[in-house]
């Protein structure tokens, strides 16, 4: 009975997004829903403007103990990050209008090939796509595949991803579709990191980036309330963030 009164609330959750401008078959429907609900509900996605993350990260060439962090803009390309590392000290900040990379205190713009490029991916970034999905703004269409997940088609009819979840909605593989560059993510267990819960770490399946999760904090105020990604007029120095300003 348990059972079938979930399978209802998600028809019906399901049938929201179909209204709301998500379009889809059921199955694929109610497995946006499912997972949306498993990550914090659809609601905080949808009004997320903005998003926070820090990842204790391992890359190949470095090894363990890369700090991570990323401010992402969710409603248009856009993104700040800061690696730091004994080896390595990288930020970068991009928008719409371009972008910019500091690496060990060697500053450049980033090139037109490259900018096109970000604004490439960051249409099929696992991140954007959480609030695509909820908010259902963006002409998406997702479609069932066996087992437990569903493909993301745009408005072109282009899959740009595939989503493959647990039997009660946790995301355990996610990848991206198209490109040069495609990348996949393995997911582990979900926990909690305050009003959402994400996986614990995940892992690129080409062996490359590997992280755990040390902070998820998605913003319902807009990307540049929270950052400042303005190019660097001297040696870089840190403190983009604004961090008396960052508000859940």
């Amino acid at each position: 009975m348990i059972r079938f009164v979930v399978g209802l609330v998600l028809l019906a959750l399901s049938a929201g997004l179909h209204a709301g401008g998500l379009d889809g078959d059921a199955k694929a429907l109610e497995r946006v829903e499912a997972m949306l609900v498993t990550i914090g509900g659809r609601e905080v996605w949808a009004k997320a403007r903005s998003l926070y993350t820090v990842e204790r990260a391992r890359h190949p060439a470095y090894g363990d103990g890369i700090e991570a962090s990323f401010w992402r803009n969710l409603e248009e390309p856009g993104e700040y990050a800061h690696l730091i590392h004994t080896e390595l000290d990288v930020n970068y900040g991009w928008n719409t209008e371009g972008g910019w990379i500091s690496r060990n205190g060697e500053l450049r713009d980033f090139t037109k090939d490259e900018m096109t490029e970000r604004r490439f991916y960051w249409d099929r970034e696992v991140y954007t796509l959480y609030h695509q999905l909820a908010k259902g703004e963006r002409k998406l269409t997702v479609r069932s595949v066996e087992p437990n997940g569903f493909y993301v088609l745009d408005d072109k009819g282009e899959k740009i991803g595939i989503f493959r979840l647990t039997a009660d909605g946790d995301l355990y593989l996610w990848e991206q579709i198209g490109g040069d560059d495609p990348v996949a993510y393995v997911y582990g267990p979900h926990k909690d990191f305050g009003r959402v819960s994400f996986p614990d770490w995940g892992t690129a399946t080409d062996g490359g980036w590997g992280f755990y999760y040390i902070q998820v904090r998605p913003s319902p105020k807009h990307f540049s309330a929270n950052v400042d990604i303005a190019k660097p007029v001297k040696e870089w120095s840190g403190g983009a963030i604004r961090r008396e300003k960052w508000r859940e």
